[in-house]
C-alpha cells in the first residue's frame, strides 16, 4: 500500500522580498486546506511568526539559528514529529530566513528512505524584489545561492518597476536557472492554486525541461555558470554513482544544483538526476521510446565551475565502444 505523502513547498528569497506576506496570501487563498508552516528565525524572538495569520494555520517556529546550518538536526527531529501526525494536515510550509541557503534545507529531506516515504517537495520558491534584485544578485552571494536551487521564482513588487527593469531581471534568471517558472506579482499576491498544482518534480515535467535544454555554451553573471552537457554513449552505473559522489564531496561549494536524464548502459527507462548541496539522487523515469534518441543531457549551475573538467570526469563513465578489427 502507498503511504500517502505530505506536499511540502520551501520559501526563500532575501531580506525584505516579502516572504511572509506571501506566505499570509497562501493561507487565505487556502481556507479549506489544513496548513502547517515551519517559521524560522535567526534571533530568539520571532518576528516574523507573530505577523502570520494563525486563525487557521498550525505554526512550528525554530529560532536562534538558522535551519541550513545549526538547526537542521531540529528540523530533522521536528519533520519526524510531523510524519506521526500528518492526517492533521494537508500542506506544510517552510519559510527560511533571508540568508539561509535552501539546498541545506531540501537535503534534510534526502537523508534516506523515512523522509522520502513521507514527504514530497512540490517546489522551492524564491521571492525576489523586482526592483532591487539585480543590485542583490551583484552583491549578496546568498541571494545568487537561492535563484540557482528554485524550482519557481515569484518576481514581487513589480508595481514598483518599470517594465524595462522586470524584462532584465526575467533575462538575467533565466541565463542563470534556465528552466525555472517565473510569476510577476505585487504585495504578495500570485496565483497560488497553480503552484501548488504546478508539479515541478512529476517527472514527466523534469524529463521535458531537462530534454529541451540546449544551452551547451556557458553563460556567466557574477560568477555563477550554467551549461548543459550532452553524451550520446551510454553510461556505466557505477562507475557514474562512483564519480558523481567524488564529484560533489569536493565541489560542494562550486556545484551548486544537477539537474540530468541520463541513459543508462542495460535500462530501459530514462533516468532523472538530482543533486543539491553534498547529496544527490537518481529515480526511475519513464522507458525510452522507439523514436527517442538516447542521449543523456546533464545542467550544471555552480560558482566558477569549469565546463571542460567537468565534462572529462563524466567522460570516464561512459560506454565505450570497442572498435572492430
Amino acid at each position: 500500500m502507498e503511504h500517502h505523502k505530505i506536499p511540502v513547498f520551501i520559501i526563500t528569497g532575501f531580506l525584505g522580498a516579502g516572504k511572509t506576506t506571501f506566505i499570509n496570501h497562501f493561507i487565505q487563498s487556502n481556507k479549506l486546506l489544513r496548513i502547517l508552516v515551519i517559521e524560522n528565525e535567526i534571533g530568539k524572538t520571532n518576528i516574523d511568526g507573530a505577523l502570520l495569520i494563525q486563525d487557521q494555520t498550525d505554526i512550528r517556529e525554530l529560532t536562534a539559528g538558522c535551519l541550513c546550518c545549526d538547526l537542521n538536526e531540529k528540523l530533522y527531529d521536528l519533520l519526524y514529529e510531523l510524519s506521526q501526525k500528518k492526517d492533521t494536515f494537508d500542506i506544510l510550509i517552510i519559510e527560511t530566513t533571508g540568508i539561509a541557503d535552501p539546498a541545506a534545507v531540501a537535503e534534510t529531506f534526502w537523508t534516506g528512505t523515512y523522509m522520502d516515504k513521507h514527504y514530497e517537495i512540490r517546489s522551492i520558491i524564491c521571492l525576489a524584489d523586482a526592483q532591487n534584485m539585480l543590485t542583490s544578485l551583484q552583491q549578496n552571494e546568498d541571494t545568487r545561492r537561492q535563484l540557482t536551487f528554485a524550482d519557481v521564482v515569484l518576481l514581487n513588487k513589480c508595481d514598483q518597476s518599470d517594465n524595462e527593469t522586470i524584462s532584465d531581471v526575467k533575462n538575467v534568471i533565466h541565463n542563470i536557472c534556465p528552466d525555472v517558472h517565473i510569476y510577476e506579482g505585487s504585495e504578495g499576491i500570485f496565483p497560488i492554486e497553480e503552484l501548488i498544482n504546478l508539479d515541478i518534480h512529476l517527472t514527466s515535467k523534469k524529463e521535458k525541461m531537462i530534454s529541451s535544454s540546449n544551452e551547451t555554451e556557458v553563460k556567466k553573471h557574477n560568477g555563477i555558470h550554467t551549461f548543459t552537457l550532452t553524451f550520446d554513449e551510454a553510461f556505466d552505473y557505477r562507475k557514474l554513482k562512483h564519480m558523481l559522489m567524488l564529484l560533489i564531496h569536493f565541489n560542494k561549494q562550486q556545484i551548486y544544483r544537477i539537474k540530468g536524464m541520463l541513459n543508462i548502459e542495460g535500462l530501459n527507462e530514462k533516468i532523472i538526476l538530482q543533486s543539491v548541496f553534498k547529496s544527490y539522487r537518481m529515480e526511475e523515469g519513464s522507458p525510452w521510446n522507439d523514436h527517442d534518441k538516447r542521449q543523456s543531457k546533464i545542467v550544471f549551475i555552480g560558482h566558477e565551475v569549469e565546463k571542460a573538467s567537468i565534462e572529462r570526469v563524466f567522460q570516464q563513465c561512459l560506454i565505450k565502444e570497442t572498435p572492430t578489427l
